[in-house]
């Protein structure tokens, strides 16, 4: 890993870790509902995020734009558990992304999806074995690096290294990355008072539109 890539790591652990439960809890209770309603929340927060990082042109010079379609693999996932086009986009969204006018800030943002992606292939393992039939075709968002995970997460990291050309720059990186995570929580928090129906909805199987 990177220098800056090992400082945001411990700089945020008490944060990321907090948001890493989110697959441990999946994994206490798996099931076609317990699996829905962690993509949909991923979605929540992925969509919103990658759409204000997707308005950065800069971005571009230090961050392959193709890493920003996770929230397609989302939903691609969701429809093929049951749910419908109209009701993924339904589906509440994180409120407090902003709307990101320096790279430093992106790069921080985006710091909280890509490491998530380091608990996929142990996720997708568990699933696989407890719903094989379901996950076989709803993991696309899990198997998004598929074998190239170590891969494209030092190449992350190279990134980070790129857009951080000074102490400051790292800084405001940093400062970053822990407002997205306490911006995650804080609407994770938000889900949890509330019934989110369309996603806790029992599972109907039919074609998607």
């Amino acid at each position: 890993m990177t220098r800056l890539l090992d400082r945001l790591n411990d700089e945020t652990r008490p944060l990321h870790t907090e948001i890493e439960a989110e697959g441990e809890s999946l994994l206490l209770d798996i099931s076609v509902a317990s699996y829905r309603r962690y993509l949909g929340r991923w979605y929540g927060f992925v969509f919103p995020v990658e759409r204000a990082l997707s308005d950065i042109p800069s971005l571009n010079r230090v961050h392959d734009p193709r890493r920003l379609r996770k929230h397609l693999l989302l939903s691609h996932d969701l429809q093929a558990l049951g749910l419908k086009a109209s009701e993924v986009d339904a589906l509440p969204q994180c409120p407090s992304v902003p709307f990101f006018d320096d790279l430093r800030d992106a790069v921080g943002w985006s710091f909280v999806i890509e490491r998530s992606t380091l608990d996929h292939p142990n996720l997708y393992r568990q699933l696989a074995g407890a719903i094989p039939g379901d996950v076989a075709f709803a993991a696309s968002y899990l198997k998004c690096y598929s074998g190239s995970v170590g891969e494209m997460w030092r190449s992350f990291g190279q990134s980070i290294e790129a857009a951080a050309e000074s102490p400051e720059d790292a800084e405001r990186i940093i400062d970053a990355a822990r407002a997205g995570y306490r911006q995650f929580r804080r609407w994770r928090n938000t889900l949890d008072g509330k019934t989110l129906s369309v996603v806790e909805t029992p599972l109907q199987r039919g074609p998607t539109t």
